[in-house]
């Protein structure tokens, strides 16, 4: 198990993955007018979400 911590002294134990940015309800508090989606090829294949997903898991996230 790995400890992270944030600048704050926390422990951080919980993972938060957008999956996609494509939502188009732009939501202000997620996403407002006026920003862009990322090129595809930045962003996270599944495959890749997977094994970042896995390796935090490895590390002891359980949320």
């Amino acid at each position: 198990m790995t400890d992270w911590i944030d600048g704050q002294g926390r422990q951080i134990d919980y993972l938060r993955l957008s999956v996609t940015d494509r939502c188009d309800f732009r939501c202000v508090y997620c996403m407002a007018e006026d920003m862009r989606f990322l090129p595809r090829q930045q962003v996270l294949t599944l495959e890749e979400i997977e094994r970042v997903a896995r390796l935090f898991v490895a590390g002891g996230v359980r949320k």
